[in-house]
């Protein structure tokens, strides 16, 4: 009967199927109406707890509308003072932005005063060590002022500090000069055993200085050690001929004896200086045989090139240039290996003054022809 779709002659067919149950008709009718009643009971209980129902919906509702009302301002409050909060953040991050940039450029000027107040108190300290000649102080300290100097390269538009690179330039090329002075002085004095650890020193300096007062210091100390010899074999046109090449190098072996065993304490090793000098007098005495053997083949005297003796100049040529090789060969090995640096290359000697007689090799081939 709770279906929707009930039909009601369907269910009294059903229920009277049979004649002989139309007696039972009185019953059925007696339990159709108390299942009436007991509709309608219920339906009027359902009606009265409906009606409670709405009118506590209604309450409810009304108490919502009432809470809504109140929500609404206390919303708009809190969204209200979340703005402000925001504003107050981004207030605050830029004023701590300001404060952090301020404390950098705070930091940043303490760093540079300081470094200043460094480079101006090394500076002089560098200037009374310089005029007493106190090297090995002054290199160590003319590195510190070289590298204070370098982080004020942005700052030479503020006139006290270009006046002081100006002043620290100036002190650097003093030393320059004080210290090829000194070089000079004393070998011009021969006081080279009493004044080696000053110059020694100075070289310390000379470093600090860089690869160009370095190179001037070497030149001139190959200049001055060979002065004597290019005086002697140059100036002199037999001291100088093919037949005394043994003396040239004899003279040489005799130098390099004199710098192992008076000069070499004063340089140091990384200046290769020994190999320096060996370069130097290979170069002279190379341009010296083109010299000698192009004016030999000019004679106007009608004799020519003696063979032999071009032969014998040039093995002993062979034989001095495979001695450099093998000393210089072997120390500068050991020097890479104690460095590993990949800038030194062993020296070459190889051909460094034979080169000046390949062109007259000819005239060995044309006399074995003939």
């Amino acid at each position: 009967m709770a279906n929707t779709e009930y039909n009601p002659i369907d269910h009294l067919n059903a229920i009277f199927s049979h004649p002989s149950s139309l007696s039972s008709i009185v019953k059925t009718s007696d339990a159709l109406h108390t299942y009436q009643n007991e509709l309608d009971e219920e339906i009027e209980a359902l009606t009265r707890h409906q009606s409670v129902s709405d009118v506590e919906s209604v309450k409810r509702i009304r108490a919502a509308k009432d809470d809504l009302a109140e929500l609404f301002p206390k919303v708009e409050d809190v969204r209200a003072r979340a703005m402000q909060t925001e504003e107050a953040i981004t207030e605050m991050t830029a004023d701590i932005k300001r404060l952090d940039n301020t404390k950098k450029n705070l930091t940043l000027s303490m760093t540079v005063l300081k470094r200043l107040q460094m480079l101006t108190t090394a500076y002089e300290q560098l200037r009374g060590l310089s005029s007493s000649r106190q090297y090995k102080e002054c290199a160590q300290l003319l590195q510190a002022v070289i590298q204070l100097m370098a982080h004020f390269k942005s700052y030479r538009s503020i006139d006290q500090i270009a006046t002081l690179g100006r002043n620290v330039s100036d002190l650097q090329r003093e030393m320059l000069e004080q210290v090829c002075e000194d070089f000079e002085v004393t070998f011009a004095k021969a006081e080279v055993s009493q004044r080696r650890g000053v110059l020694a020193e100075a070289c310390l300096v000379m470093d600090a200085l860089g690869d160009n007062a370095r190179s001037r210091l070497i030149t001139w100390y190959c200049n001055t050690q060979l002065r004597e010899y290019r005086q002697v074999f140059r100036g002199n046109e037999e001291a100088g001929s093919l037949d005394n090449i043994s003396r040239r190098y004899a003279w040489f072996r005799r130098m390099l004896k004199t710098y192992d065993d008076e000069h070499a304490v004063m340089f140091p090793a990384n200046w290769r200086m020994s190999e320096m000098l060996a370069n130097a007098f290979c170069e002279g005495t190379r341009d010296d045989f083109k010299h000698i053997l192009s004016r030999s083949i000019r004679r106007d005297d009608g004799l020519s090139l003696d063979v032999d003796l071009l032969l014998s100049c040039l093995q002993e040529t062979l034989d001095f240039e495979h001695s450099l090789e093998s000393r210089f060969n072997n120390a500068s090995r050991a020097s890479i290996d104690t460095v590993s640096s990949d800038s030194e290359k062993a020296p070459v000697f190889s051909q460094a003054i034979s080169e000046a007689f390949e062109p007259y090799l000819s005239v060995w081939v044309e006399a074995q022809d003939k």
